[in-house]
């Protein structure tokens, strides 16, 4: 769909610049050929699984008390019976977490930068354009045995560790013969009626306007086709080069006849096959296979307004959303005398978003009887494919002698391609007369009367790695000696192109004014040009870590562990703006020849050391509990910026509509950790955590307002002097009378940031973006004697945070709370039937934002329609 051969070259110099040779090129060609990403290299834990909520729910109490940092669990069983579809969901229900749109995590009031997402312990490229981690809807909640949540750092994850990290735990090979069937329908009170436009409204570039960018050198004017033509002896008039462009205009696919009708019902269907073999005495071979669809439409209308002027200046956008997802996964492993395993993992994920939406605004430029009238229509499609290939061995037998018989050792392989591709997004500005009866559409009198963008994004990870764990007894005392190591190599490719058709004043809408006989009508105005008009749009990225660590983990008394361990961590980055457009090499000459300056941006090379400590008394009948822990740790870490938002680029946030730009002069943002926490375990599976929790920050980084026009929202970045995150949680699981149980978190926290190095922003000391003074998850659960029915009320709410900081006099713009109620019942007629029942967000919440004015007007500058979600599944298990 595009120009690769430019961007080969780009992305050979981009990885040569992000390894050792980032300011001299001669040694940086040498590394051209070597690749791979991050990964941070844990054992799999065992998880016990049972058939009652209430078990569920207590069952990974034991391997939280195991490790020594600071962690919270959501089993397999905990995560389906709650009706949870995909792991983002369920995430809500653990402490101090939130989730912003159903796919971003914030951990203890930080934004998702903060938090860094790991699948067996694997980095994952991310295919979401707009954010810097993955997307965690894309995960179907069916793949996954359990999730890890850890808030306190060891050195055995990435440094770059924030708010948490949370590991995804992906299902292994059965342990004996499963089969399961599940299939779903359902539908959400905002989303009976729509707008839906012809299947194939979008299309990939097409390869005449391909080949024409080539052939005219980027500049499709009339003037300059006429130019090429005739100096490579082909004799045309104007009037022929008019018509060869004309040409380029109707190879565009320009069937966006958007209309409102009624909507599909959701639909989901899941299928589960695995078995496994004993071969011999010592050796067991198993397998399995899953597969899961679903598709679902839904309304997100929204409403904006200025900060400003919201009286006139605002707009209503209708804004449907059909979205589909499939998911394959394939699971093979051995097992030989249980101390030695191997398991080969595949998964393909595919999420596809295909959008319309209609929007009405008004300016200061327009009158209340003649609105701007803007048609738009989206495909999004991505995929994620995974690899892994991963070992776990102990001596046993095997060790020369008897104090080597524990030692283990764990290997890994991660191959993995993220890719997203926007093969047409296409939009018409335009007008509206109401004057008229009926009201009469029109289409704008501009160069960018209708607009195409061609998108494509390939973020590829490579990694490995190892870890050797050997307990020693020392007089009756425990010292566990750990270390490994793994490299990793991250490449991304972000082409853009935007075609724009530029049309005088014409009464009708796309369809009708946009048609091959007017566009071939050479008495009708029509013209074609490339590029947004916002910059640049490509950019290509390479990323290379490499790491190796060792800790001691040392059980001084029956009471007292001691856990200490550092990373060595070598960090080396280059971004790198591409101009597609740019034909004559001014542009990417420029950037290549700026890599020599000493203060140039584009890329850079660090190493440090990142270490922890931890302090662990154990112990018993404190506050009659039955068991309890109290952990104390420290520890320092870094955040740095994403590739995205160092790219000197910019891009459309799909989510909000709002244009984000990139800042090539992002710096990391240092971390110092301190947590304490206590931990009581009470009979019957009760228990209650208590956790202090303080993080200094050293040139944080925050997403602040840019200028933009009046009705058009645009962010930036940059960094802060400092800040600091402080709080306490509250977590417990309290089993009440009936079958009853309560199992709830509260986290209340409080940030602080200091900017002294911008004079444009408003409030200089405030709390961090993203942050929330208070969280809430609760759930209140049943489980009836027989073991026939279950049920669950899940509540989640979490105070305002600031969405972006204001500039010039306005306000800082606040996302408002979100109080979602979810209610699921289980009905278990039989051992092997099931039928669910979930209602999602029961108090029709709706997400909004505010922010004030230098007027002091309080002003709810975006609002969009969520509303309330049924759903009913049936499901067979063997």
């Amino acid at each position: 769909m595009l120009t690769k051969r430019f961007a080969r070259k780009q992305l050979s110099i981009a990885v040569a610049i992000a390894t050792a040779g980032i300011i001299t090129p001669v040694m940086a060609q040498d590394f051209a050929s070597d690749d791979s990403e991050l990964f941070a290299p844990t054992a799999l834990e065992e998880v016990v699984v049972v058939g009652r909520l209430q078990s569920v729910a207590a069952s990974l109490t034991d391997e939280r008390l195991e490790l020594p940092y600071a962690a919270d669990f959501l089993g397999f069983e905990a995560i389906s019976r709650a009706g949870d579809s995909t792991i983002g969901a369920a995430l809500r229900r653990v402490t101090g977490v939130t989730l912003v749109d159903n796919k971003f995590i914030y951990i203890r009031g930080l934004g998702e930068r903060y938090s860094n997402v790991t699948v067996n312990g694997a980095a994952v490229p991310s295919p979401d354009l707009a954010r810097s981690v993955i997307p965690l809807d894309l995960f179907p909640a069916s793949i996954v045995e359990s999730l890890k949540v850890q808030k306190s750092w060891g050195p055995e994850l990435p440094a770059n560790f924030g708010g948490g990290a949370i590991d995804i735990r992906t299902r292994s090979v059965p342990n004996g013969p499963i089969a399961s069937v599940s299939i779903g329908t359902g539908f959400n009170t905002e989303s009976d009626n729509g707008l839906t436009y012809p299947d194939g409204g979008s299309g990939a570039m097409p390869v005449a306007l391909q080949n024409a960018i080539g052939r005219y050198k980027g500049d499709l004017s009339k003037s300059n086709i006429f130019d090429i033509e005739n100096n490579a002896g082909n004799t045309v008039t104007r009037d022929e080069a008019d018509q060869i462009q004309r040409g380029l205009i109707t190879s565009l696919n320009r069937d966006v006849a958007i209309k409102r009708g009624g909507l599909d019902r959701d639909r989901d269907i899941k299928v589960d096959l695995g078995n496994a073999w004993d071969v011999s005495d010592d050796v067991v071979l198993g397998a399995s296979i899953s597969g899961a669809y679903d598709d679902e439409y839904r309304n997100k209308d929204q409403v904006k307004r200025s900060v400003g002027n919201p009286d006139v200046v605002n707009s209503k956008t209708e804004r449907t959303a059909y979205e589909e997802r499939t998911t394959l996964a394939v699971v093979l492993g051995a097992e030989y005398t249980q101390d030695h395993t191997v398991q080969l993992s595949h998964y393909i994920i595919q999420n596809d978003v295909d959008e319309a939406r209609i929007a009405t605004s008004f300016t200061v430029n327009n009158s209340a009887e003649r609105p701007d009238l803007d048609y738009s229509t989206r495909l999004e499609e991505r995929e994620l494919e995974l690899t892994q290939l991963s070992g776990t061995h102990r001596l046993g037998d095997f060790a020369p002698i008897s104090e080597l018989e524990m030692l283990s050792f764990d290997w890994f392989y991660s191959d993995a391609t993220a890719t997203t591709d926007i093969p047409n997004a296409a939009s018409f500005s335009g007008s509206l007369d109401k004057t008229t009866n009926p009201e009469t559409a029109f289409i704008a009198q501009s160069n960018t009367a209708g607009q195409f963008e061609f998108l494509s994004l390939e973020d590829t990870v490579e990694s490995w790695g190892g870890r050797a764990e050997l307990p020693i007894d020392i007089d009756g005392r425990e010292l566990i000696v750990s270390g490994g190591w793994w490299n990793s190599e991250k490449v991304r490719e972000y082409y853009g192109y935007t075609a724009n058709i530029g049309a005088r004043s014409t009464q009708g809408t796309p369809q009708t004014v946009f048609t091959d006989e007017r566009i071939n009508d050479l008495n009708n105005f029509f013209d074609l040009s490339m590029g947004s008009g916002f910059g640049n749009e490509s950019y290509v990225a390479a990323q290379k870590i490499a790491a190796v660590y060792g800790s001691l983990d040392f059980r001084i008394s029956e009471e007292w562990r001691i856990t200490t361990g550092a990373r060595w961590e070598e960090y080396q980055q280059a971004v790198l703006p591409v101009n597609l457009l740019d034909f004559t090499g001014v542009f990417n000459q420029g950037v290549i020849d700026q890599l020599n300056d000493p203060d140039q941006s584009f890329a850079l090379q660090e190493d440090d050391i990142y270490s922890s400590f931890a302090l662990t008394y154990s112990g018993l009948d404190l506050f009659a509990a039955e068991e309890f822990q109290v952990r104390f740790s420290v520890s320092e870490t870094i955040v740095r910026p994403d590739l995205r938002e160092l790219a000197d680029v910019a891009y459309i946030d799909p989510e909000l509509n709002v244009r984000v730009f990139g800042n090539p002069d992002l710096q990391s943002t240092q971390v110092r950790n301190y947590d304490l926490r206590g931990e009581f375990y009470y009979e019957g599976g009760d228990n209650f955590t208590v956790s202090l929790f303080y993080k200094d920050l050293t040139l944080p980084i925050e997403q602040v307002e840019g200028a933009g026009s009046d009705d058009d929202t645009v962010l930036r970045y940059l960094n802060g002097d400092s800040g600091e995150v402080y709080g306490l949680e509250f977590e417990g699981l309290k089993t009440l009378p009936a079958g009853l149980f309560l199992s709830s978190n509260v986290t209340i926290s409080d940030s602080e940031i200091t900017i002294s190095n911008n004079n444009e922003v408003t409030n200089t000391d405030r709390r961090l973006t993203g942050h929330s003074k208070y969280v809430v998850n609760a759930s209140l659960g049943y489980d009836s004697p027989d073991e026939r029915h279950s049920a669950s009320v899940l509540y989640n709410i979490s105070s305002e945070r600031i969405f972006f900081a204001g500039i010039a006099g306005n306000d800082d713009a606040f996302e408002q709370p979100f109080a979602s109620m979810d209610v699921i019942y289980n009905y278990y007629p039989t051992e092997t039937l099931s039928l669910k029942l979930k209602v999602s967000n029961l108090l029709d919440s709706k997400r909004e934002f505010e922010q004030k004015g230098s007027s002091g007007q309080n002003v709810t500058i975006l609002e969009q329609e969520v509303g309330t979600s049924f759903g009913l599944s049936f499901s067979w298990k063997y």
